[in-house]
């Protein structure tokens, strides 16, 4: 990208037996590139590896892309496997600009508008630390991810215009379903008015939005009273980018219908989104808060691999991070240490058995 030399055609020329027909004096240097691993990884998870079926597998369009370019490099299609048995990386994804911040910038753009689903993945990492201040620094050594991260990567927190993106977009896509929805045939009573006021739950924060849709992928959108913000989009049900123009500025969050509400995404920050009348969402600030389930009596496998081996038996007291099996997954052996001090009830696995991510393999009483 920053030569125009493909060099690994360069490579196997020589490989061939070929004289390098270039010489120094022909290399020059422009501007700036990053490459960035897509693995089949989950940060939140201490990078554990991931395996399954790529469901979907949509990297971003090759080519110019804001105010550089985009090159991808992968061995994969959608539908493929990745298993346990070989290395977690997917893809290379490459950026080019004239300069460092703009490399970076086409990044994150370009991570914005690469989806994945079926496996775990590491882009909401790699987005996040595109916007990071020390990374875009430079000043940065082999220790950045201890240093920046030291209890582990659990997302970001969004910014004002994160915020402000995802809401709109929540509002936008809840209206288009609540329009198609009113206008299903058959109907046995009159086509109700489209409603314009709603709530959006955006993680524990609520946020009073008004939404007039247009005819033609344009919306007004006025979030807790404020100035109203235009959107423009080409979104449709059964797309999973939203990706458009927000107050004429280009965006793309990542989207996902659930059951109950969505899920969006952008740059490492995934929050669920309800869009609610203000009757609903006055009852959902009252629903008490679930308690997490207590697994500190659990030894449950972290990933999908093999067991290596069992390093406890039935009755052994066992102390509180002493080793209790190792499994592995991808080229990498893990050790599986114990939460609590306890003794052992059951083994539900033994050596060269296969299991899966938050399978129960050792209990403790």
């Amino acid at each position: 990208m920053i030569t125009g030399v493909d060099l690994v055609e360069q490579m196997l020329r020589v490989a061939a037996g070929e004289k390098l027909k270039i010489k120094q004096s022909d290399i020059g240097i422009n501007g700036w590139a990053v490459e960035s691993r897509v693995y089949a990884e989950d940060p939140y998870r201490n990078f554990l590896p991931s395996i399954g079926r790529l469901k979907r597998f949509h990297p971003p369009a090759e080519g110019k892309l804001g105010k550089g370019e985009v090159r991808m490099d992968s061995g994969v299609r959608e539908g493929d496997e990745i298993s346990m048995f070989y290395d977690p990386m997917i893809a290379k994804l490459i950026t080019h600009g004239k300069d460092r911040n703009t490399a970076l910038d086409v990044h994150g753009e370009a991570l914005d508008r690469f989806h994945i689903e079926g496996i775990q993945d590491n882009i909401p990492f790699i987005a996040a630390v595109m916007d990071e201040k020390r990374f875009r620094s430079g000043n940065i050594t082999t220790a950045y991810i201890k240093d920046e991260f030291p209890e582990g990567f659990h997302g970001v927190a969004p910014t004002k215009l994160q915020e402000t993106q995802l809401i709109c977009a929540a509002a936008y896509v809840h209206g288009l379903f609540s329009r198609r929805a009113a206008m299903t045939s058959g109907r046995m009573t009159p086509l109700p008015e489209a409603r314009r006021d709603w709530i959006v739950i955006l993680g524990d924060g609520q946020h009073p939005v008004t939404l007039d849709l247009g005819d033609d992928g344009t919306a007004e959108i006025t979030i807790n009273g404020g100035k109203p913000h235009s959107l423009e989009t080409d979104w449709h049900p059964g797309q999973h980018l939203v990706e458009g123009t927000l107050d004429g500025k280009p965006f793309a969050v990542k989207f996902a219908d659930r059951t109950e509400g969505y899920v969006f995404r952008h740059r490492g920050v995934a929050l669920r989104a309800l869009v609610c009348t203000p009757q609903v969402a006055d009852f959902h600030a009252r629903l008490p808060e679930k308690p997490k389930p207590d697994t500190s009596k659990l030894i449950i496998s972290p990933m999908p691999g093999l067991v290596v081996s069992v390093d406890v038996t039935l009755g052994q007291e066992v102390q509180e991070g002493e080793a209790v099996c190792v499994v592995e997954a991808m080229k990498m052996q893990n050790i599986i240490r114990a939460e609590a001090t306890g003794t052992v009830k059951s083994i539900n696995v033994s050596a060269g058995d296969s299991v899966a991510a938050d399978e129960i393999m050792v209990e403790f009483a």
